[in-house]
């Protein structure tokens, strides 16, 4: 079964370079955000959908892009065969923040002497490496700041708008994730009618910092998915 990663808010994949040795022995793919032109759930889904393989595949949308994978399994294709969202929410985690932040020069901000404070707490987790800081800030560093604020934006007015969804569905939870609450699972449970939750110890960038139990709990998720009957 194929796996097509979907990258974070900052769109590049370059995250994923940890995770993708756990995973090495599975066809994996990922598929960069467009920097360029709108940012909304709709246009981007709109833009991958060029992209998704003419074969059976599993969606990895972690974070941000867990709002796109919610718009393409909204969408008809029979090779769609679940989707394993990865701190991902389907509202907005925190209106505020997000629309705060999105005003702020954020590849400026990588630079600041707290900045690494922050990344740990918020993001990576108080065990996170420098090597783990430094990726997180070249990824950051690889998108234009307006294309991140434009996300921030989405993700600041995103909301949870009653959609259903037939298509199954794996939820990893990250138990020590600062940015995601719990509660947001609820509007999963709302969304597909076909879901398992299940919870990894680690921060928010769980893929990144905890990459070998990321990856078992993903491997169990392709299990649970494909044999379910849909693939």
């Amino acid at each position: 079964m194929k796996l097509v990663l979907l990258p974070g808010m900052d769109g590049t994949g370059v995250l994923f370079e940890t995770i993708l040795p756990a995973l090495e022995h599975h066809n994996v793919s990922c598929l960069s955000l467009p920097d360029n032109g709108p940012q909304d759930y709709q246009t981007l889904a709109q833009f991958l959908e060029n992209y998704l393989p003419q074969q059976d595949f599993i969606l990895v949308a972690e974070s941000f892009s867990g709002g796109i994978a919610a718009v393409l399994s909204t969408k008809e294709n029979p090779h769609l065969k679940g989707i394993i969202f990865v701190a991902a929410f389907l509202s907005a985690p925190n209106k505020l923040v997000a629309a705060v932040a999105s005003y702020l020069p954020l590849r400026q901000l990588t630079q600041l002497p707290f900045a690494s404070l922050l990344f740990r707490f918020f993001l990576l987790g108080k065990n996170a490496t420098t090597d783990d800081i430094e990726c997180f800030k070249f990824a950051v560093k690889s998108t234009p700041n307006k294309v991140l604020q434009s996300r921030l934006q989405v993700i600041s007015k995103c909301s949870y708008d009653g959609f259903k969804s037939a298509v199954p569905v794996v939820h990893i939870t990250a138990i020590k994730d600062m940015l995601v609450p719990a509660h947001k699972r609820k509007e999963f449970k709302a969304a597909y009618s076909a879901i398992t939750f299940v919870e990894v110890d680690g921060p928010h960038f769980l893929l990144q910092v905890q990459p070998k139990a990321a990856a078992i709990a993903i491997i169990k998720a392709v299990g649970l998915l494909t044999s379910n009957g849909r693939a």
